[in-house]
């Protein structure tokens, strides 16, 4: 019996979906995923605040204050996607609706880094544990017999949970390893919940590490069935034509779904702004920028008009922050209206 043998068994006898043992998972937000890339190296949250390399802050104050310090000390990875922390942090949640009232438990622009595990499980100083490490720590393990013993078909269930407390922790069962972590090492795909957030990803990558991009930009996808929640508020379009520009909202059963169950009051309006860039040949010919408000339950979309192209503007760059955070950056060449 091999470490490859009981990832086969996995696939077509323990797994809700046969393609989630291949791999091991690491969850963050798009601003990380984008210093991970820069860096080459995965560290732990630890390290991370310590270098000063962690952009969003999205692990929730109550679930690090219940792990052992020794995880927080470490690189971690999910067996699976689809895990309760990802269920009440992905996408953007109104502030009245996060984890535990926790301001961090947010994550708005969710991306994977999914690794090939068998490798990873091949590597000295990795071990895992078949529950979460959290609420104390279960107990570590580092050899095959022991991986062997594991109750996948808990920690692979996708289905209605019956008793939550103990299932849940099945389903957040971890590696850890020591980092810095080289991604190079075993990285399959990095993936992303739908087509505006990649692109996303790559136009960030693009201005901020043109090398990164190169080396990356086939590697990141969009995956969409099995991986996202798609339970929170996030851009499903962008686009400019004839001086108006049109940007679609998230109106899925899943978020209707979360705010019902949590929504205790009346929720705000959301800040936003929206930066419209004028491009000639990566010289910024103008700026329009326009404050807005977003209604978290009902509003589906917004129309800017009266965007007036500016003469000698090849490309128009997109940007949506809402309340600090950037859910979106689109370029779109104007002459063929080429999403970039």
């Amino acid at each position: 019996m091999t470490y490859r043998d009981i990832i086969h068994q996995n696939r077509f006898h323990h797994s809700s979906v046969n393609w989630w043992p291949l791999y091991a998972y690491h969850f963050t937000d798009i601003q990380n995923a984008v210093s991970i890339l820069k860096e080459e190296y995965l560290y732990s949250r630890y390290d991370a605040k310590r270098l000063n390399i962690m952009r969003n802050d999205n692990a929730s104050r109550q679930v690090i204050d219940m792990t052992y310090s020794g995880a927080t000390a470490d690189v971690r990875f999910y067996f699976r996607p689809l895990t309760p922390t990802q269920y009440h942090n992905e996408g953007f949640k109104h502030p009245d609706l996060r984890y535990c009232g926790d301001i961090n438990a947010n994550v708005p622009v969710p991306v994977f880094f999914a690794f090939d595990l068998e490798s990873l499980l091949s590597m000295e100083d990795v071990s895992f544990s078949e529950k979460s490490q959290a609420g104390g720590g279960c107990q570590l393990c580092n050899t095959l017999e022991e991986f062997s013993q594991f109750n996948f078909d808990q920690i692979y269930n996708n289905r209605w949970m019956q008793n939550i407390d103990e299932e849940k922790k099945y389903r957040q069962a971890e590696l850890i390893t020591k980092g810095p972590f080289s991604i190079n090492s075993c990285l399959y795909a990095i993936l992303c919940r739908n087509e505006v957030e990649k692109i996303t990803l790559l136009n960030l990558l693009r201005t901020e590490s043109p090398k990164s991009y190169s080396k990356y930009k086939d590697k990141i996808k969009v995956c969409k069935e099995n991986m996202f929640e798609c339970n929170g508020l996030y851009i499903t379009d962008c686009r400019y034509f004839d001086g108006k520009a049109s940007i679609a909202f998230s109106n899925t059963y899943e978020k209707r779904s979360y705010i019902n169950r949590y929504k205790k009051a009346e929720l705000r309006p959301l800040e936003a702004t929206i930066d419209f860039d004028w491009v000639s040949a990566k010289t910024l010919i103008n700026r329009q920028s326009t404050k807005f408000q977003i209604n978290y339950e009902t509003q589906s979309g917004v129309q800017f008009s009266g965007l007036c192209k500016p003469k000698n503007a090849k490309t128009l760059y997109t940007k949506i922050i809402i309340e600090g955070h950037l859910m979106c950056f689109m370029g779109q060449q104007l002459v063929e209206a080429a999403l970039l």
